[in-house]
């Protein structure tokens, strides 16, 4: 576990924002509002999701296969995606739709994926596992997916989050957040 002193000046800053009584609210507000959508998501693919796994056993190489990626405070989370997808154009069709990544919302569920937060990076990137994007669980879209700019937006996301943000980027807008660098960091 990391201690206090270990944290540089903004991730002390983006830890005290959101240990803020109303941000606490909004961070409970946003894992229910994942947990839900994630459920009835689940529920409403799930005649597609038994295809996908009765094409996956005729294909005969396994369903899943696992990528490791730097989850809250830099731990490695392990996870899932379907194998590429047999059956021809059928196939090819639903990876386009990303019929692929639907086991991605069992680690919704489970908490080691948001829908929205900082993008989910592989170990050894360094980068990952510091500064203000550790506190909060990587998220299947977020600033740096989206495109809004460089991965450093992931941390100004942190430091300003707000479910507000979080709606313009489930709708595909990108929201001004400029990231102030620290002296200390650089």
């Amino acid at each position: 576990m990391e201690h206090q002193t270990d944290r540089s000046p903004d991730v002390e800053r983006a830890a005290q924002r959101l240990s803020r009584p109303h941000a606490r609210v909004a961070l409970v507000a946003k894992r229910l509002v994942d947990v839900v959508l994630a459920l009835l998501m689940l529920i409403a693919l799930l005649p597609l999701l038994a295809l996908l796994f009765v094409m996956l056993t005729f294909a005969g190489d396994g369903w899943l296969e696992q990528r490791v990626r730097l989850g809250r405070h830099g731990r490695p989370v392990v996870l899932s995606r379907f194998r590429e997808l047999p059956g021809g154009a059928f196939g090819r069709f639903l990876q386009r739709i990303g019929m692929r990544e639907l086991p991605l919302l069992f680690a919704v569920v489970r908490g080691r994926l948001s829908f929205v937060g900082p993008r989910a990076l592989p170990p050894g990137t360094g980068y990952g596992h510091t500064g203000p994007r550790r506190l909060m669980a990587p998220g299947l879209t977020g600033p740096a997916q989206r495109g809004c700019g460089h991965e450093s937006l992931d941390d100004a996301y942190v430091e300003r989050w707000s479910l507000w943000i979080d709606v313009r980027l489930l709708v595909g807008r990108c929201p001004k957040l400029h990231h102030s660098v620290s002296k200390t960091s650089s």
